[in-house]
């Protein structure tokens, strides 16, 4: 039934904050905003009326996120920490997890922790494993895996 995953989605609450975060300090590609008033999508999204600006964002191996600001109606503030349920957060493999954070950290996003070395949850290696926080809080994962 289902082939591959498409994309991955993340409502932010402005759309050119959210850009900075992904595409200028996390270093991905990105389309430009694009603003959509349109019947087709307000059908797909359930919400009639709805304005939204959204942006791609291309992950390195193929992965997509769509960045989504509903321009109307205007969203409310959710509590996403990562107990709740409907809380999501996106992976990212990275080549060096202590060079990454502190980089990272010098830019100015914080962190939930510094990364933490533990055995693979496969069983396989070790992980060197870090949360922090974007955008409207959306929580980002940092993995290094070392075999």
């Amino acid at each position: 039934m289902i082939k591959s995953a498409e994309h991955f989605s993340f409502t932010v609450s402005n759309i050119d904050t959210a850009l900075h975060f992904f595409r200028d300090l996390l270093g991905l590609k990105a389309s430009p905003v694009m603003e959509v008033e349109d019947p087709d999508v307000q059908r797909i999204v359930g919400i009639p009326q709805a304005a939204l600006r959204l942006s791609i964002v291309q992950v390195p191996g193929g992965a997509k996120i769509e960045l989504i600001e509903y321009v109307k109606p205007e969203g409310k503030t959710i509590d996403s920490r990562p107990y709740n349920p409907g809380t999501a957060h996106v992976a990212f493999l990275v080549e060096d997890i202590e060079k990454t954070y502190r980089e990272l950290s010098a830019a100015g996003i914080r962190f939930v922790n510094p990364p933490v070395w533990a055995a693979g949850n496969d069983g396989s290696g070790r992980w060197g494993v870090c949360y922090l926080r974007g955008p409207d809080d959306i929580i980002i994962e940092l993995v290094e895996k070392q075999l």
